[in-house]
Parts: structure tokens; C-alpha cells; sequence
């Protein structure tokens, strides 16, 4: 199978990713009607210690669905590139830039978020809140791994391409 061109694997990965980032926008829109929800039943309940433990939760799929959307987006670029024959190029290497700072970024918000609910939760003995916070932190490390990983291969590929540039410069 082709990788490069029309008919190819990336054009199919494209297809995919654009599935992706649409089942992700409507998750986040449900998400939104959620916040919106638990934000109204917080202004009329007086016991809101769950409520809060549930806005936490939705402003954290929310937060964290805004970002993917962004990460997913900026591998669609890459993948149209790819399909276009453009590989070593600087749009590719600042798209890799944003998906490992957005990586970062999602990391920082799950450990926020995991911290707040371990501190504002910490007496309840539901273990729905303990799998939320280890899932939580899990994601986190996985985040930063992630984004880590995409700032090394970045830099990599400003090597290529800065070795790409000065081939061409001697041809």
C-alpha cells in the first residue's frame, strides 16, 4: 500500500482523524450541557460536595476535549502533508511543536484536577472518586511521556530538515 499521494495509507489515517475530531467536538458538546446542568443544580442544592466532585469532572473532560481536538487537528495537517508529498517541512515541525506543548498541557490539567478532587474528596470512601483520581494521574504521566516524546521528535525533525536545507543548498 502507498504511503504518500491520493489513495494512499495517510489519506486514509486523515479519514479517520476527521471521524475522530468529530466524536470528540459532539463529546464535548454534551459535556458543555453537563457543566451547564450541574452549575444550575449547584446554585439550587445545598449539599454540594458531590456537585462539586462532578463540575471537577466535567471541566476536566472539557478541558482535556478542547486540547485533543487541537492535537488532533494538528496530525491532520501533518497527514495532509504527507499525503501531499510535503515531509520535511517547517509546518510539520511546528505542528509537532503544538501536539507536544498541548500534551504538556492536558498532563497539567488531569494533575490539577486529580489533586483538587484527592483534597476536596479525600473522606469520601466511594471508589468511583479513587478510580477517577488514579485514572487521573495515570493519564497525566501518560500526557507528559507523550509530549516529552513529541518535543524530542521535533527537534529531530528540525535536524532533518536543517540537514534537508543544506543538501538542497548544495545541489
Amino acid at each position: 500500500m502507498k504511503i504518500l499521494g491520493e489513495n494512499s495509507l495517510s489519506s486514509k489515517v486523515i479519514v479517520g482523524l476527521k471521524a475522530l475530531f468529530v466524536a470528540i467536538s459532539v463529546l464535548d458538546i454534551v459535556v458543555l450541557t453537563l457543566i451547564m446542568k450541574t452549575i444550575k443544580h449547584i446554585t439550587y442544592n445545598e449539599n454540594i460536595q458531590g456537585d462539586i466532585f462532578d463540575l471537577n469532572l466535567f471541566v476536566m473532560l472539557i478541558l482535556s476535549g478542547i486540547i485533543a481536538l487541537l492535537i488532533i487537528y494538528q496530525f491532520i495537517k501533518i497527514f495532509q502533508n504527507i499525503k501531499n508529498n510535503v515531509l520535511f517541512s517547517k509546518d510539520n515541525s511546528n505542528c509537532l511543536n503544538i501536539i507536544g506543548n498541548s500534551s504538556l498541557i492536558i498532563s497539567v490539567v488531569f494533575t490539577i484536577i486529580s489533586i483538587l478532587v484527592f483534597f476536596l474528596m479525600y473522606k469520601i470512601e466511594e471508589r468511583f472518586i479513587h478510580f477517577v483520581f488514579t485514572f487521573a494521574i495515570i493519564l497525566a504521566v501518560v500526557f507528559v511521556a507523550f509530549g516529552v516524546g513529541m518535543k524530542i521528535l521535533n527537534e529531530i525533525y528540525k535536524k532533518a530538515i536543517e540537514y534537508k536545507e543544506e543538501n538542497d543548498l548544495l545541489i
